[in-house]
């Protein structure tokens, strides 16, 4: 059977339009330093202004320890269209970001950031004080919740 134009054109428009579709999303970076990187800096606790505190959080699933599901970051469902992130930069013994990422992808940690990052816009250093993580063992799989306290601070000029 030899497909005329006719039907060629429908099909062909459908394909398109869910390529295009599919490609669409927002991302949105925020780099924050945690301590400076090559400088001999002292500070204070006098020298810095307590903004508040935050606690974060996110939830997943892993099955067969091959696959991963998203499920919850601050205690919202996850948005894969839009990712939204904050990358900490400095020297810490509460490892935020893992060493060996996957790619490109963020982490769920640094999503959750992203909210601290929002609610103390002023604040020039985000400081995770604890993680705590939570696993719980399924046949075949497990769910993990991890949570974190972060402390906000800025410089008093």
């Amino acid at each position: 059977m030899i497909l005329s134009k006719t039907r060629i054109l429908p099909i062909l428009f459908l394909a398109g339009s869910f390529f295009f579709l599919s490609c669409v999303g927002t991302y949105t970076v925020k780099n924050t330093r945690t301590a400076p990187l090559d400088a001999d800096f002292y500070l204070k606790l006098s020298d810095l202004e307590y903004l508040g505190e935050m606690e974060i959080s996110v939830s997943y699933s892993k099955y067969l320890g091959i696959f991963k599901v998203d499920r919850l970051i601050n205690g919202q469902e996850v948005s894969r269209r839009t990712v939204n992130y904050v990358n900490l930069y400095g020297f810490s013994d509460l490892p935020l970001n893992p060493i060996f990422k996957r790619g490109f992808r963020p982490s769920m940690i640094d999503r959750a950031l992203y909210d601290a990052h929002i609610k103390f816009p002023d604040a020039e250093f985000l400081i995770p004080i604890n993680i705590i993580e939570e696993t719980e063992k399924m046949f075949l799989g497990r769910n993990v919740r991890k949570t974190a306290t972060i402390k906000a601070f800025k410089m008093k000029l």
